[in-house]
């Protein structure tokens, strides 16, 4: 028995057999090459591929559609396919100049240090380059037989391997390459199958045949178990299993409680991702989505990229609402170092206020988030608004980007709700005022809440003693934003790390909240709470 460390990619625990995986050596056929037919060969190769990459696309769901379509894309893209038409030109046959042209593509790609984003695109271009090639081979695309499910291990794993497996023989998967946000590691996520990567190739060297413990949760692989392990293994797996029957047995449960008030669970998410893991859990939409964790430091992302990110979004949430912060860098932290020094400060230029201050990023955003908002129902919201002039202003760039898209003669929804998150106390005890200047709806953010009505970082050692998100100076804002919106008949939903402890949300409940955003792994514990507990205690 030996113990294997790698990193998790997506949770779960399995006991199984290997099934190695070894990529095929390609061996092209000697010329020489009629040119006209080898480009004959290829278009019909490239429309064949992506024959298959739309179907693939359109049974599955937002995460895997967004991968296959960018690949099909991709094969259209005039760039790429010029250069394998050269090479064909040029005597090399069809197959072997689209898997030399991909693999340029993919290296470029790959080694561009200062974009995760186009790194993971690497891969997608080596996917359709491969599928085009054995389409031109004439090889099949389901390329691994199997018949009984296994534990895959291989050094890498494409997209399209998971979806070229029959369904249900894939028990897990290990590689020794990849990162948690490889594509494969994403679609393995999706499809709720445990991974581990990283897990070092000495694992791969004699490991076919052999029976696997993977423990995705903790990021290890026990290879050839012993009795008592493979015990305690089988245990794990009987009590989760128990622990899913129950999760989907209070979903299924009506958002009630037990005196017979309804009540919403929306969740705070960073993408599609987490979103498609809060819808599975028990949220009917998502109550905050931090924009701001789209952005990579130093490269602002255009219009056009805000567009896709925020329509795989609300393609995720499945007609559920997403409502969406702007900008908020100060609490987005993987963006801290897009705006350096004294100003990014907690007190400083922050949320509504940073993005003021940066008119054409704040009018770029506004402008894409208008676009989706046609696609579905998506809410907007402002980050640390603390007075009337802050919305008034950001209302006026509103107007201007709906003009904007006037005249470019572009689909968006000029009926797109807007509305204030509450961080500060400042706007609480101005609320009235902003339903008075058409708001169309509240949030109440604790985290920030209690941080600046107690005067407390909640990351200093003193939090435990003063930051309380449940104070009676916190349910008197509270009270004051509820009684605002109630006079002007707008929602208002309560989010933040509060929201998502039981006892806190109970007493939001009583305070006559009946919508609360927590993150995805708290929504079971809070509707098992909420179904129990009675609104008029």
């Amino acid at each position: 028995m030996k113990v294997y460390q790698g990193h998790s990619a997506s949770p779960g625990l399995v006991l199984g057999q290997v099934s190695r995986v070894e990529r095929r050596t390609e061996i092209f056929r000697p010329g020489p090459f009629s040119p006209e037919r080898e480009q004959r060969l290829l278009d019909n190769a490239v429309k064949t591929a992506q024959t298959e990459l739309d179907s693939m696309a359109e049974r599955s769901g937002p995460t895997e559609q967004a991968i296959f379509l960018f690949q099909s894309m991709m094969l259209e893209d005039e760039g790429f396919m010029n250069e394998v038409r050269f090479q064909i030109k040029a005597g090399i046959g069809a197959a072997e100049a689209m898997d030399r042209v991909g693999h340029r593509y993919a290296d470029q790609l790959a080694h561009m240090e200062d974009n995760a984003y186009m790194q993971l695109r690497s891969v997608d271009i080596l996917d359709a380059a491969s599928r085009v090639v054995n389409i031109l081979a004439n090889r099949p695309r389901v390329w691994l037989a199997l018949d009984h499910p296994v534990i895959l291990a291989a050094e890498m794993l494409m997209p399209s391997d998971l979806f070229s497996v029959p369904a249900g023989m894939i028990l897990g998967i290990i590689t020794s390459e990849g990162n948690k946000q490889s594509h494969a590691a994403i679609i393995a996520r999706a499809m709720h199958i445990p991974c581990i990567v990283q897990v070092g190739s000495d694992f791969l060297d004699d490991c076919d045949g052999r029976i696997v413990v993977l423990d995705a949760d903790n990021g290890e692989c026990i290879l050839d178990p012993d009795a008592v392990t493979r015990q305690q293994a089988m245990a794990h797996i009987c009590e989760k299993q128990w622990e899913n029957e129950e999760m989907n047995r209070i979903c299924a449960l009506p958002n009630r409680t037990k005196d017979g008030e309804a009540f919403e669970l929306l969740a705070n998410c960073f993408g599609q991702e987490d979103i498609e893991t809060a819808l599975q859990t028990g949220a009917s939409g998502v109550g905050l989505l931090r924009s701001g964790y789209m952005m990579l430091p130093g490269r602002p992302v255009d219009e056009q990229e805000q567009y896709v990110f925020y329509h795989s979004c609300l393609a995720a949430a499945k007609g559920g609402v997403v409502t969406v912060r702007t900008f908020d860098f100060g609490a987005d932290r993987t963006m801290a170092d897009a705006h350096q020094g004294p100003e990014s400060s907690k007190l400083g230029l922050r949320g509504i206020r940073s993005s003021l201050r940066r008119p054409h990023q704040f009018e770029t955003q506004i402008c894409a988030l208008l676009r989706a908002a046609a696609d579905g129902p998506l809410r907007i919201m402002f980050p640390m608004v603390t007075n009337l002039e802050d919305w008034d202003e950001a209302m006026k760039r509103v107007e201007h980007c709906r003009q904007q898209l006037r005249e470019r003669g572009e689909r968006f929804n000029e009926k797109t709700p807007f509305g204030v998150m509450f961080s500060v106390p400042s706007a609480c005890l101005t609320a009235e005022e902003f339903v008075a200047r058409g708001c169309d709806f509240f949030v109440i953010e604790t985290n920030d809440l209690t941080q600046y009505t107690h005067a407390v970082d909640r990351d200093l050692s003193i939090a435990e003693r003063y930051y309380r998100p449940a104070s009676h100076a916190m349910k008197k804002l509270i009270a004051m934003v509820m009684e605002a919106a109630d006079a002007g008949q707008i929602p208002v939903t309560i989010c933040g790390m509060a929201v998502g402890n039981p006892a806190n949300t109970i007493q939001y409940l009583k305070l006559g909240l009946r919508s609360f955003s927590m993150s995805p792994q708290s929504l079971i514990g809070v509707k098992r709470a909420l179904l129990e507990a009675d609104s008029r205690d």
